[in-house]
């Protein structure tokens, strides 16, 4: 057997989002991984490429209704 190395991917739950955006300014990626986009005619954030997350939680923490999650695959 030989070591499997787990990559983070982030998801934010749209429904929840609220658009304050404070993940996307937390974000150490500088906008590569969550970015901001219109839904419904309303802000929200968006995992524009979630397979350069790196899985730091920053985002995580600083979302105040929870609608990010760190994966990994």
């Amino acid at each position: 057997m030989g070591f499997y190395r787990n990559k983070p991917r982030v998801k934010v739950d749209e429904d929840y989002c609220r658009g304050c955006l404070n993940c996307v300014s937390a974000c150490p990626r500088e906008g590569k991984v969550l970015r901001a986009c219109k839904v419904g005619g309303e802000i929200r954030a968006k995992a524009e490429h979630p397979e350069l997350c790196v899985g730091c939680g920053r985002c995580v923490n600083a979302c105040p209704t929870h609608s990010i999650s760190i994966y990994f695959v």
